[in-house]
């Protein structure tokens, strides 16, 4: 299983598991979306990467490469906008949640509790809550790095990286994504950079090692 892959799947677990807490179905719907918005950025690049490494271009494959490189930059949007009204909703919720009314109240509240702590509904508070939301948007940016910035969605394919104007994960580590402005990108390419390893091999843990450049 690829890293992304692995990430993606924790996000589904502690989305499930906050939901047997907060009992948001709001909350579960926007984490999806998360989710699926990081496979979706990793399907496009992955499609731009491949039609960028033919040999000879004629207009309309250049013409194929810009609009793949708009709905990229929209998906980013897209994923960034998620992202936030995810936080904000879940934020707001939890601050204002009242666990006896709301949730033991609920016929099947707690029904998973003894797994992360407390088998009383109610007993120890919002603690755990907050503490899966934390882990919850940490594993989401995870997911997105490795989708986003390590391409490639099949084993054994070649580990590359993927930058644009604006946009460096070097920089930010996984938070590059919050401080990206796609507004202002001036270059209409993604930017390459290929190890000599594979996806899943046992180099791929060495992120951040460069070996050639992708024109």
């Amino acid at each position: 299983m690829l890293t992304s892959q692995l990430f993606g799947l924790v996000c589904y677990v502690l989305t499930y598991l906050r939901y047997a807490r907060d009992n948001s179905l709001l909350n579960v719907i926007l984490s999806v979306l998360v989710v699926v918005s990081s496979q979706v950025l990793q399907q496009m690049v992955t499609l731009y990467y491949k039609k960028s490494q033919k040999p000879s271009q004629e207009q309309a494959e250049r013409e194929e490469l810009t609009t793949i490189f708009n709905v990229l930059l929209k998906c980013l949007r897209y994923y960034q906008v998620i992202f936030v009204l995810q936080f904000v909703s879940s934020l707001l919720y939890h601050l204002t949640l009242d666990i006896e009314k709301d949730v033991c109240s609920w016929k099947h509240g707690y029904i998973f509790t003894d797994i992360i702590g407390e088998f009383d509904c109610g007993r120890g508070g919002k603690w755990a809550v907050f503490a899966l939301d934390l882990g919850l948007l940490l594993c989401q940016h995870l997911a997105f790095n490795e989708s986003f910035t390590v391409g490639g969605r099949d084993p054994h394919e070649t580990v590359r990286e993927a930058s644009l104007d604006g946009f460096n994960p070097h920089e930010y580590g996984i938070f590059s994504i919050l401080r990206f402005d796609s507004f202002k990108v001036n270059d209409t390419a993604v930017v390459f950079t290929t190890e000599g390893n594979t996806l899943g091999s046992q180099a791929n843990k060495s992120y951040g090692s460069v070996v050639t450049h992708d024109g």
